[in-house]
C-alpha cells in the first residue's frame, strides 16, 4: 500500500506566511519575459472550496507553469478564487462539461507540456519536474504518467493500493484498464494532444480515458512510476454515478474496437477491457439496484435493471442464480421433487 505522510504544518513568521503571495505576484510580473515549459489546465464547476488548494499545489511547483483555470459556468466564486491568484488565467463559459472546459484551456496553453488537474485534486511538489524530466530522458513520447495517492473529502490521505509499473505496450495494456485513473496523474506533449484531436465531447464521464487510448495508439508511452497527484475521493465524484460510468465507458470502448480488430492481441486486450468495465461498473451498479430494492425505491431499481441488462447482460442471469441460491439456502423456495 502506498502512504504519503502530509508535510508537517508550520506558522512561522509573518514573512514566511507571506512568502507564496510574494513569490505569485513575482511570477505574475514576469510572467510574459519567461518561457513556460508546462501548462496546468484546471477546469473547475462550482467547486471553489477546493480550487484554492489545486492552485496553491501548482504554486507549489519548483518549476514555473502556465496555470489556466477554466470557469465552466460556475455559480460559485470560482472565477474570485482563480483571481486572487497572481499568475493565473481565468476563462470563463457556459456551463459544457469537463471535456469542453479541457478543451478551452489546451486552446489557450503556452507550454510545450500540459497537465489537466481537476479542481478537486493536487499536485504533488515536484509533479512538473517529474514529468519534464521525463519527456526530457524519452522525448519520443506524447504522454508520460505516474502514480497518485488517494484522500478524503477534508484532504487526509488515504491507502492507496500499489500500481505495478509498465515496461512496454502501454496501449495494450490501457486497454486491459485505465492505468491513469486520474487526469493530473499524466504529463501531454501538447502537440499530440491536439493531433489527437482533444477530448471527446459527450462522454464526460470517459473523455479522460478516451484520450489517453487514442494518444497511446499514435505515440510511444513512458511509466515513469513516481506519485505526482492526490486524488480526492467525495460524493460528487462523476465516478460514483455507476449508470453513467458504465455507459459512457462502454460507448469508448464500442468507438476503439475497429482500431483493435486489425491485430489479434490488441483485440484479445480491448475483449479483456470492455469485460473489466462490465464486471467493475456492473457490480457498483448491481449494489445500487439491492439498495434501492431495500429502501422501497422500486421505480430507481427498475430503470438501473434496465441499464444493467442493456450493457452486461450476462450479470442478470448470474445475480439471479445467486438470488435463487440464497433463497433456496434460506428454505424460501423448494427444489422440485
Amino acid at each position: 500500500m502506498v502512504r504519503v505522510a502530509p508535510p508537517p504544518r508550520r506558522r512561522g513568521s509573518v514573512c514566511d506566511r507571506a512568502a507564496p503571495a510574494f513569490r505569485r505576484r513575482l511570477r505574475a510580473s514576469a510572467f510574459e519575459r519567461r518561457p513556460v515549459t508546462v501548462s496546468v489546465v484546471i477546469p473547475c464547476f462550482n467547486q471553489a472550496h477546493y480550487l484554492g488548494e489545486a492552485l496553491a499545489s501548482v504554486d507549489a511547483q519548483r518549476e514555473r507553469a502556465d496555470v489556466i483555470v477554466v470557469d465552466d459556468g460556475s455559480t460559485d466564486d470560482t472565477a474570485g478564487v482563480a483571481s486572487r491568484s497572481g499568475g493565473v488565467r481565468c476563462l470563463r463559459q457556459r456551463n459544457q462539461g469537463p471535456a469542453v472546459a479541457r478543451n478551452a484551456g489546451l486552446a489557450a496553453a503556452r507550454g510545450e507540456y500540459v497537465v489537466f488537474l481537476d479542481a478537486d485534486d493536487r499536485l504533488l511538489p515536484d509533479a512538473v519536474d517529474v514529468g519534464v524530466d521525463a519527456f526530457d530522458r524519452h522525448p519520443e513520447c506524447g504522454l508520460v504518467f505516474g502514480r497518485a495517492v488517494m484522500m478524503g473529502p477534508d484532504g487526509a490521505l488515504w491507502p492507496t493500493p500499489d500500481q505495478p509499473r509498465v515496461e512496454r505496450d502501454h496501449h495494450l495494456a490501457l486497454l486491459r484498464r485505465n492505468l491513469i485513473w486520474a487526469p493530473a496523474m499524466a504529463m501531454f506533449r501538447r502537440s499530440a494532444v491536439v493531433a489527437a484531436g482533444g477530448f471527446a465531447t459527450g462522454v464526460d464521464a470517459a473523455a479522460d480515458y478516451d484520450l489517453y487510448l487514442r494518444v497511446s495508439r499514435g505515440t510511444p508511452v513512458f511509466d515513469h512510476g513516481r506519485l505526482v497527484a492526490c486524488y480526492r475521493r467525495h460524493s460528487h465524484n462523476m465516478s460514483a454515478n455507476a449508470v453513467r460510468m458504465l455507459r459512457e465507458t462502454l460507448t469508448v470502448m464500442q468507438r476503439h474496437r475497429r482500431f483493435a480488430a486489425a491485430d489479434p492481441a490488441t483485440l484479445a486486450a480491448w475483449r479483456e477491457g470492455r469485460r473489466t468495465w462490465q464486471e467493475f461498473y456492473g457490480t457498483a451498479l448491481v449494489e445500487e439496484i439491492r439498495g434501492h430494492v431495500r429502501r422501497g425505491e422500486w421505480n430507481r431499481a427498475l430503470v438501473k435493471a434496465f441499464v444493467l441488462a442493456r450493457h452486461h447482460p450476462r450479470r442478470i442471469p448470474r445475480e439471479l442464480t445467486r438470488r435463487i441460491g440464497n433463497m433456496r439456502r434460506y428454505g424460501v423456495v423448494r427444489r422440485s421433487s
